[in-house]
C-alpha cells in the first residue's frame, strides 16, 4: 500500500513511462490498421497522464508535508531566521536543547555564530507510522565566515515528528552529529 501511495501521489514517473510506452504501442497499431477505434484509443494514455498529474498535484501526503517543513526550516536558516522552527517545534518538545525555547535558542546561536549561508540536503528519509514520523536528514552546511575550517561540514539530524490538530510538529531531536562525511 505504501508503495502505491508513493508512486501515485509523490513520484508518478513510472506511471508516466508506462503510459508513454503504451502510447508508442498504440501508435504502431494505429499505423498498421488506421482504424477509427484505434485512433480514439490513442487519446487514452494522455488522458490517464492528466488524471495522474492532477491527483499527484492535489494530494499532499504526510511525508511530503514533513519534507516541505524541513526544507522551509533549512531555507530560513540560510537567511538567519528561525520563524519556521518556532512554528514546527511542538510545545511538548524534549530533546536537543531540552525544551522548545532551548532548542530555538540553540538554533539561533548556531546560525548566528557560524553565519550559515547554505544548507544542502544529501539524504532525506521520512518514515510515517500512524501519528508519528521519523526524519533522517544528512546535510552539508556551508558557512559565511571562513574562520570555521573549510567553510562547510556535514551534519546529520534525526528528528521525531508528531501529528497534532494543526499539522505535523517536531517532538524530539537527537543531538546533531557533526563532521560526518556525507559529501
Amino acid at each position: 500500500m505504501e508503495m502505491l501511495r508513493k508512486t501515485f501521489f509523490e513520484s508518478p514517473l513510472p506511471i508516466y513511462l508506462t503510459l508513454i510506452f503504451a502510447e508508442v504501442i498504440l501508435a504502431a497499431v494505429w499505423y498498421e490498421r488506421r482504424g477509427r477505434r484505434t485512433m480514439l484509443m490513442l487519446l487514452l494514455p494522455p488522458a490517464l497522464a492528466v488524471i495522474v498529474l492532477g491527483v499527484s498535484a492535489l494530494v499532499v501526503t504526510d511525508r511530503e508535508r514533513i519534507l516541505n517543513a524541513a526544507k522551509t526550516i533549512a531555507r530560513q536558516a540560510e537567511t538567519g531566521r528561525t520563524d519556521a522552527l518556532r512554528e514546527f517545534v511542538d510545545a511538548d518538545y524534549s530533546g536537543f536543547g531540552d525544551d522548545k525555547a532551548g532548542a530555538i535558542r540553540a538554533a539561533e546561536s548556531a546560525i548566528g555564530t557560524y553565519r550559515v549561508s547554505r544548507v544542502r540536503f544529501t539524504k532525506l528519509q521520512v518514515e510515517v507510522t500512524g501519528d508519528q514520523a521519523a526524519l533522517h536528514a544528512a546535510t552539508v552546511i556551508e558557512f559565511g565566515d571562513p574562520r570555521f575550517g573549510s567553510g562547510r561540514t556535514g551534519v546529520v539530524f534525526d528528528v521525531r515528528w508528531i501529528r497534532r490538530q494543526n499539522g505535523w510538529r517536531i517532538i524530539h531531536v537527537r543531538p546533531p552529529r557533526y563532521g560526518v562525511e556525507v559529501f
